[in-house]
């Protein structure tokens, strides 16, 4: 029994070191303790800004996710590999780990406890870019320029780890001569956010109406709406407003804001006329502002003087109408002989 046991083991032991040394880079792996080099911090935000480090072979980079943007998918990492690395890409391998805990650190290392999510050589080119989206089912582009990271386990909280590993046949040199630029940014979904207000007119509240983006009806939302970036067409109707329609501009990734005014049904009235001007409207004055004045709907009588000239007009006043009243004075030059 005891010989069967220890063959047991070591066929065990075969297979997982088969698996790890040929299995596919992406394949979760267990968690695990490693030593680093120096660990140097890259902060990815929300914002477009790309940011680098350099970082040497047995270093590690700690990546900080961002929490506070909407858009933000996924991440990318970008490597920029000297010469030397590419002539010996099978001496050098990367690793990226979740969960990641600092056990202990010494002054020329640190020991850290993390569960590793994708690990592979860079290959015989002096660049690489890692794609890793920070939720499933992302919608990240897949290339054949970039390593692609599934998603599987959800969210990665507030940080990632990169690892840099090099095999023990390097030299001493190589570790300290190998220079390896590291820069990370944020990958947007294609999407914005949409807000919309309506404000009702002074001292009144809101009226029922119908909101459409695009042709669709929608509702007011205070988180806003998602939508794609380009222009996109915004109408109100309503039983107690004029129609209102707009075209809005959304760009990528961004908040925008629309704050649409909306206007009484009732017929409004703008009168133009000369200073000194007498305007009476159903025998009532009215300012001579070139204001719109709102009027019942119905008919309504307009009278204006200046000095002993006189207009009288008769308007039939609608709901959802605009009216003007343009008041001239015309001079006729004759040639005498």
């Amino acid at each position: 029994m005891p010989a069967k046991n220890s063959l047991r083991l070591l066929v065990a032991f075969s297979c997982t070191l088969a698996f790890s040394l040929f299995g596919q880079a992406y394949r979760p792996l267990s968690a695990e303790t490693f030593t680093v080099a120096s660990v140097h911090t890259l902060s990815v935000s929300s914002t477009e800004d790309k940011k680098s480090i350099t970082a040497l072979i047995n270093d590690a980079v700690e990546i900080l996710l961002p929490q506070e943007g909407d858009y933000v998918q996924g991440i990318e990492i970008n490597f920029k590999l000297p010469q030397k690395i590419a002539e010996h890409h099978e001496k050098v391998s990367w690793s990226v780990y979740k969960d990641n805990l600092l056990v202990y650190s010494e002054d020329n290392s640190s020991v850290y406890s993390g569960t590793r999510i994708a690990l592979g050589s860079f290959g015989n080119y002096l660049s690489m870019v890692l794609k890793i989206p920070l939720y499933p089912n992302s919608a990240i582009k897949r290339d054949a320029y970039s390593y692609y990271i599934p998603n599987t386990s959800g969210s990665y909280g507030e940080k990632l780890l990169i690892r840099i590993q090099g095999s023990r046949q390097l030299s001493e040199e190589d570790l300290k001569s190998c220079p390896i630029e590291i820069s990370a940014k944020p990958i947007f979904i294609e999407k914005s956010r949409l807000f919309i207000r309506l404000r009702p007119p002074a001292g009144k509240e809101v009226q029922p109406c119908t909101l459409f983006v695009d042709g669709k009806p929608c509702t007011l939302d205070k988180n806003g709406m998602l939508v794609s970036p380009g222009i996109h067409d915004i109408s109100v109707t309503s039983d107690f407003y004029r129609n209102e329609l707009r075209a809005v501009t959304v760009e990528n990734a961004k908040d925008t804001y629309v704050e649409i005014e909306l206007r009484d049904i009732a017929p409004l009235l703008r009168i133009i006329a000369p200073d000194g001007t007498k305007i009476l409207l159903d025998e009532q004055p009215v300012a001579n502002t070139q204001n719109y004045i709102p009027l019942s709907q119905g008919e309504h009588t307009l009278r204006l003087k200046l000095g002993n000239y006189e207009v009288i007009r008769s308007i039939t006043a609608l709901n959802g109408r605009s009216y003007s009243v343009n008041l001239t004075l015309e001079a006729t030059v004759t040639v005498e002989e």
